[in-house]
């Protein structure tokens, strides 16, 4: 029966890849894979399914949809509430036009270079620095485009060069951030300052060095020049961020600076959780917004942006994690993840080949359905039980993980940020992805 159930688990998990590159509904094809897998668990022996925090029902049909009750619980208690706010407040900041402003400030400093190639590589590096606050690669890709893609055509790149380093794949804040932290049981500041960045800064530059060669050598080689979209329409749009109050570049920033001064590792006293942080960020920003605008009512409608977002974020990722622990929780009732631990140990794979087989695994999928978040997400939440079996603590194949769901979508024609930019740039999305391709996967395969 054990042999039965790994042969049918498999399937379902085929099946479910199968259906998530098709395009299908991703929540529901977790959910029903899920469902499935923790049936099969239930016929294989596995009785005592319930966690801690849920009760059975008296029927065991009913009890899995108890199980999923419970997995939703903890989640948004979790790692779910603290990416709801982080939402909520990202929401805010874009309707209040901050994040807007603040992006007109980091690009400043851009102007001054005369080199082309050289504005390109700069162009990436702050890609990535905004990404920090910014989180949505395709949002930052339109906000880069408003502000420095003129300036990058003018100075003698190409359009193509142009757009190619406008992908910028790698949001090291972001919801799937915090998930992943959460995971592995570390605070998402100490996850970001020991762990990420470490490993990211040499990354970003390598490739920002990397992303000036190529681009150069296509330039020359093709002699493409491309067409650039309206000139003054995109004038326009950055003259009216400007006219926003310098005031509101900062606002983006102030949750980050809270946690970077209040946590254990500069405070012992004092500290703040992500939650904590984005809740008095917005309030502070708020009372700012209602000095400076001088409009009540105004002020007070854009406030529910932060309620708003997080509405929406419930449903795009927080929405996307519960359903993908249900089917992590099926993997491990089946005996799958045992099974599969089992086969890495004797191949010696250990921790880092074992990491590197699982990062392949989403790194295909994230290339071929345009988003990190549903391959990250659909294994994220058995490296705690791998890393169990590894004798590890999991921090090393979840950052492999993560590095991988981020950073190969500047590899998908399908990704929201490629179809964007090629959009602007008036080319195929595969135009794009001829130019990102070295500097990404060269990289990425180094980590």
């Amino acid at each position: 029966m054990q042999a039965i159930s790994l042969w049918l688990a498999a399937a379902i998990v085929i099946l479910t890849g199968w259906a998530i590159v098709k395009k299908y509904q991703v929540n529901m094809v977790l959910f029903i894979a899920g469902l499935l897998l923790n049936i099969i668990g239930v016929m294989n022996g596995a009785t005592n399914f319930l966690p801690k925090n849920a009760t059975a029902t008296g029927l065991l049909g009913f009890d899995f949809f108890e199980l999923f009750r419970a997995i939703c619980r903890t989640q948004i208690a979790g790692v779910g509430f603290i990416i709801l706010v982080s939402g909520g407040f990202a929401q805010y900041m874009k309707d209040v036009g901050a994040s807007d402003r603040f992006v007109t400030v980091c690009a400043k400093p851009i102007t001054l270079l005369k080199n082309p190639y050289l504005i390109l590589g700069l162009v990436f590096i702050i890609g990535h620095c905004l990404g920090l606050v910014i989180t949505s690669a395709a949002g930052l890709a339109m906000l880069l485009i408003v502000t420095v893609y003129p300036l990058i055509i003018r100075v003698g790149c190409s359009s193509l060069s142009a757009a190619a380093v406008l992908c910028v794949g790698y949001a090291p804040a972001s919801g799937v951030a915090v998930m992943a932290a959460e995971l592995v049981h570390l605070d998402p500041v100490e996850y970001l300052i020991s762990y990420q960045l470490v490993m990211a800064a040499p990354v970003v530059l390598v490739m920002a060095i990397t992303h000036v060669i190529v681009q150069r050598y296509f330039d020359k080689k093709d002699g493409v020049h491309g067409y650039v979209a309206d000139f003054a329409e995109l004038e326009a749009k950055r003259k009216e961020l400007e006219k926003t109050p310098l005031i509101y570049a900062c606002m983006p920033v102030l949750p980050l600076v809270l946690l970077l001064i209040f946590n254990k590792m500069v405070y012992k006293t004092i500290t703040m959780n992500v939650a904590t942080a984005m809740f008095l960020s917005w309030f502070v920003c708020f009372l700012v917004d209602l000095l400076v605008r001088r409009e009540a009512k105004k002020s007070f409608d854009l406030s529910f942006s932060m309620f708003k977002g997080m509405g929406s974020i419930l449903t795009s990722t927080v929405g996307l994690i519960f359903v993908a622990a249900f089917f992590a929780k099926g993997l491990q009732q089946t005996g799958l993840i045992t099974y599969l631990i089992d086969v890495a140990k004797n191949c010696g794979l250990g921790v880092t080949g074992t990491g590197v087989v699982l990062s392949a695994i989403i790194g295909v999928v994230t290339v071929l359905t345009g988003s990190g978040v549903a391959a990250f997400t659909s294994l994220a939440h058995v490296i705690p039980d791998v890393a169990q079996h590894l004798n590890s603590n999991g921090i090393a194949i979840m950052l492999m993980m993560h590095t991988a769901s981020e950073m190969l979508r500047a590899l998908s024609p399908v990704a929201g940020v490629i179809i964007i930019v090629a959009g602007f740039a008036k080319v195929s999305p595969f135009a794009i992805i001829k130019r990102t391709a070295i500097p990404w996967s060269s990289v990425t395969s180094r980590c």
